[in-house]
């Protein structure tokens, strides 16, 4: 049970980022749907259980150690294979920038203090903790995480009257042509391409056990997706004129819940940060071919050279703003994942 709790935590914290946490996400891909987001949102968590159970049983079943190997098995078609794997490294540097944003959106929003401040400390953190590797993952998640889901399903039983007497308060002009049902595929599209590496790196904890993982992770999605759904329902209009919205609405409920929620938000930005820097910098170093020397010291001082890299980056990417950000990239790159998804949930062999 502890190695199962070890990973769902992982996999839990590589998905509720700045952007879930804060309120961003839930809205763009639900709550504008109104009623039927509510179900956009269960279908969305469904594919995202079974698509951790197929990679799940992939990396069993093929003794799988790295994405590359991951990717020549649900695909022959090197092509392929190759512009998916540039998405996938694109997708988790912006993440990694997006979640420092993030942090630097929330400190200004509630303290004034400036985002290259912010972001500086951020990056200074992720640096410290990456260095470690996936053991650092392993154990920020292990600690944050479970104070992390616990509050907010909290706030979501709280919230339960509030949210029963709200839930058809907006009208559900665009039900009619689904979008609703593409919105959910496009957000369980878009979290693969983060979680999916991530899930690679995994394989030492889910020996037989990835069904029981898969379930507790789609649950859990599914209980903390409808909780911020619910949530927002409060004040969907502060969308349009606050970064952090859910920050806001919380302050309903008194002073000591928003400064947890602060905190919530902040280790949901963290540890989305670290799991989507950590994946970058895993598939950086898999491209490298290094054939003289001592190959594992070579590897680990192109892994610390390109951290460095993006850690001292990240405070210049984000001033360009963190709702920017979301709004714009995350779509996109929910239309780009579905090559992946498709590849996996195809993958029969």
């Amino acid at each position: 049970m502890k190695s199962i709790l070890k990973a769902v935590f992982v996999v839990i914290g590589t998905i509720i980022g700045a952007g879930f946490a804060s309120g961003q996400e839930i809205w763009l891909f639900f709550n504008q749907y109104g009623s039927w987001g509510a179900a956009g949102m269960m279908i969305s968590c469904f594919i995202s259980g079974i698509i951790i159970y197929q990679v799940f049983q992939m990396i069993e079943r093929k003794n799988i150690t790295t994405y590359e190997q991951l990717l020549s098995k649900i695909s022959s078609r090197k092509i392929l294979n190759h512009a998916i794997s540039i998405i996938i490294s694109i997708f988790l540097l912006i993440s990694f920038y997006i979640m420092v944003a993030g942090m630097s959106a929330l400190f200004q929003q509630e303290f004034g203090i400036p985002i290259w401040i912010c972001a500086s400390i951020m990056a200074a953190f992720c640096y410290f903790i990456l260095q470690r590797d996936m053991k650092g993952i392993m154990a920020v998640n292990s600690v944050l995480m479970p104070a992390l889901i616990l509050f907010i399903l909290y706030l979501g039983v709280r919230n339960l009257d509030f949210a029963t007497q709200h839930f058809n308060i907006k009208s559900v002009q665009n039900s009619n042509n689904w979008q609703w049902i593409c919105s959910s595929i496009l957000y369980a599209s878009y979290n693969s391409i983060t979680l999916v590496p991530m899930l690679v790196e995994l394989k030492p904890y889910i020996t037989s056990k990835s069904k029981k993982i898969s379930i507790i992770c789609g649950i859990l999605l599914t209980l903390l997706g409808i909780s911020l759904f619910g949530l927002l329902l409060r004040g969907n209009e502060m969308i349009y004129r606050l970064e952090l919205p859910m920050i806001e609405i919380v302050k309903e409920f008194g002073a000591i819940y928003t400064y947890l929620y602060e905190g919530v938000v902040v280790t949901a930005i963290f540890t989305t940060a670290i799991s989507a820097g950590y994946g970058f910098l895993k598939s950086q170093v898999a491209k490298q071919q290094f054939s003289k020397g001592d190959i594992a010291k070579r590897e680990k001082a192109y892994y610390q050279k390109v951290l460095l890299i993006i850690c001292i980056s990240a405070p210049f990417i984000a001033n360009i703003g963190f709702s920017n950000l979301v709004s714009k990239l995350y779509p996109i790159f929910g239309i780009l994942g579905l090559i992946q998804v498709v590849a996996l949930l195809r993958y029969r062999k």
